[in-house]
């Protein structure tokens, strides 16, 4: 028997030759591997980071498909200039339109895009991430609220995409106000908008804050379901404030009231225009006119223009 203070024998030196492939396939693919970045990497990968050097420099050569509001108002400056005074002033020609570059190579062969109905929904369509003051809609009680049967009408069969919303003032010269809110705006869902305010609620502006007649005289018309803002249109413009224009075009009402094959008698009451003022009057029809002239009524009482209140 072996003493415990006696070293152990030694046997046969460890084998690792059945780790020999396994390891050389491993190299191989390594070198493989090196070999293929090299082949697919570009040569100036990597001089602005993780990006192609010459990136830029085939971009600047490369023909360009979007070429801005300029290239169209070469062409078409009428509805350039009816579009900057609208609500849709800041959007480009081309988002609708896709790109120009060649219907302008090629304006009598190639149309741009016409718009459609999902093309308006892509910015308009109700969604609960977007901020309650952006004009924002779901299609099946939009259609129903304006008697739209057909549903798969065009949005621009009321809203032309140039001047959706018939502003009678160019929006940028339209007087600057606070900024309105709705309690909806943020509490999704909330139809009760006369709940108090806890302490230290931020600072919000509501129609009725200032204009607690006109509100309240509003809240008995017909026309007690549309919001203020909806006639009295309010664009906002920055974290603080918007602009206001008050909408008195014929055509503003015919987007609900205008006599069309689409529309559904159960709607809203239609009428045709300007025939409309040839049926209630004999004298010589002015298209111009404003409804409320007729209709204030049915909106809400005239009211002298309230003081500001500083605002």
């Amino acid at each position: 028997m072996r003493s415990p203070s006696e070293p152990p024998e030694s046997g046969p030196p460890p084998d690792y030759r059945h780790a020999y492939p396994v390891f050389l396939i491993m190299g191989g693919l390594l070198v493989v591997a090196l070999a293929v970045r090299a082949w697919l990497v570009p040569e100036t990968f990597g001089e602005f980071g993780y990006y192609r050097g010459a990136a830029l420099d085939e971009a600047k050569v490369r023909t360009s498909r979007y070429l801005g509001r300029q290239a169209c108002a070469e062409c078409h400056d009428d509805v350039a200039a009816l579009h900057a005074k609208d609500a849709h002033g800041s959007v480009e020609c081309e988002t609708c339109h896709g790109p120009g570059s060649a219907h302008v190579e090629d304006a009598e062969n190639v149309l741009p895009r016409a718009d459609r109905q999902q093309d308006c929904l892509v910015c308009h369509r109700r969604l609960d991430a977007r901020p309650g003051s952006f004009p924002q809609i779901d299609r099946d009680e939009h259609f129903r609220l304006v008697g739209v049967t057909n549903a798969a009408t065009a949005c621009v069969r009321c809203h032309s995409g140039h001047e959706p919303l018939f502003m009678n003032k160019d929006l940028r010269t339209a007087r600057l106000h606070p900024l309105i809110h709705a309690c909806g705006d943020c509490h999704l869902g909330r139809q009760d908008q006369t709940l108090k305010q806890p302490a230290g609620h931020p600072q919000i502006f509501q129609c009725s804050y200032c204009h607690a007649d006109v509100s309240a005289s509003a809240a008995k018309a017909e026309h007690h379901a549309i919001a203020c803002t909806t006639c009295h249109l309010f664009i906002k413009e920055n974290a603080f404030s918007g602009r206001i224009v008050r909408d008195t075009d014929p055509r503003f009402c015919l987007l609900c009231h205008g006599q069309a094959d689409f529309r559904s008698q159960d709607g809203p009451p239609l009428i045709t225009w300007p025939g409309h003022l040839a049926d209630v009057s004999e004298e010589t029809p002015d298209p111009t006119r404003a409804c409320v002239d007729c209709h204030q009524d049915q909106i809400h009482d005239l009211f002298e223009k309230e003081v500001s209140h500083g605002l």
